[in-house]
């Protein structure tokens, strides 16, 4: 049986235990970041538990809650008429009560743009694969997969998120360029690598184009069947991007352990930045986690609030400790040989 099969085999079987561990965990959670009674107070959590338990958009006790449920109801449902409710509950309201629900609002008013670029961008995306314009001897191959990564990142966040995106394509900046920059890869090969990143944004662009951007959240909120489907696509992107590293630093002649200890630097390198980015963003620690979660309406203010506001150099000690395993272990391979 070919390695691919058996990999894919492997993440299929990974997926639904990752899946499974992930619902529990969920649930978990769940009863110490929601309240005990279920609330539309914008965030993805809360509102689309209390769609669940209450579909009524009439019962919300609030234009504006009422007016996000209405939109609740056209990602569950889709069709033109609940989008018209949508539409018309969202013209008739005048202001929202809190800031956190205007920012909600604000998101689900872009959903529609966000659908048709999302579309736009799948397009051209299956264009490019299928007529050959990622080549992977062109030199502009990278910088296309990294737009197309981009581009993802952005609609995803509304396209009004800019810390959310400035994270997400830094980090991928840092780690593709550090796999560029520590490892004996060529330009082809550094393309390639590039390659499955392409799996994780089709599957979210082609998610997004049905009813935009927020459908994501909605369907990992309420959806076990689509958390499944998330976390196999992810694991796989993972598993073709390590199966293509592994031979290219066979073809490297590097031995198992220095191709791992190789691997840990770049990933080092952008981790620490990540953690440091975060954990000193804003005049006081958490404001990182507080602007993410406003941009992207996830959680509670209060419940990200709670958080720790250290928690972000987690990441940063994590890099380090990575950067200096995998600086001493593959220096010290290198020096061996």
């Amino acid at each position: 049986m070919p390695k691919r099969l058996v990999g894919i085999l492997v993440c299929i079987l990974l997926a639904n235990i990752l899946n499974f561990a992930l619902g529990r965990w969920l649930t978990e959670k769940t009863a110490e970041w929601a309240p005990t009674v279920a609330v539309a107070d914008g965030s993805t959590l809360n509102t689309s538990r209390y769609f669940q338990e209450r579909a009524d958009t009439t019962l919300a006790g609030s234009p504006d809650a009422e007016a996000l449920l209405d939109f609740y109801n056209w990602l569950d449902r889709g069709g033109s008429e609940a989008y018209l409710t949508w539409e018309a509950s969202r013209r008739d309201l005048r202001a929202a009560s809190t800031p956190f629900l205007e920012r909600a609002l604000t998101v689900a008013e872009s959903s529609n743009a966000g659908r048709y670029l999302s579309l736009l961008l799948l397009i051209i995306t299956i264009l490019l694969l299928w007529g050959k314009g990622l080549r992977e001897q062109y030199i502009l191959t990278p910088l296309l997969y990294l737009g197309i990564c981009a581009g993802t990142t952005a609609l995803f966040g509304s396209l009004s998120s800019p810390i959310f995106t400035a994270v997400m394509v830094g980090w991928l900046v840092l780690y593709f360029g550090g796999l560029r920059l520590f490892l004996p890869i060529w330009h082809v090969e550094w393309s390639r690598l590039m390659r499955p990143s392409l799996t994780l944004c089709i599957f979210l662009l082609a998610t997004m184009s049905l009813r935009g951007p927020e459908l994501v959240d909605f369907w990992f909120w309420t959806s076990p069947l689509f958390r499944l489907a998330l976390v196999l696509v992810f694991l796989l992107t993972i598993f073709f991007h390590l199966s293509i590293l592994i031979k290219v630093l066979e073809t490297a002649k590097m031995d198992s352990l220095a191709r791992l200890f190789a691997f840990g630097m770049p990933l080092g390198v952008a981790t620490l930045t990540l953690g440091i980015f975060l954990g000193y963003y804003g005049p006081v620690g958490g404001a990182a986690m507080q602007q993410l979660n406003y941009e992207l309406v996830t959680l509670a203010p209060q419940t990200v609030a709670g958080f720790n506001p250290e928690a972000p150099f987690v990441l940063a000690f994590a890099g380090i400790i990575l950067l200096v395993f995998s600086g001493i272990g593959y220096y010290v391979q290198r020096i061996a040989r």
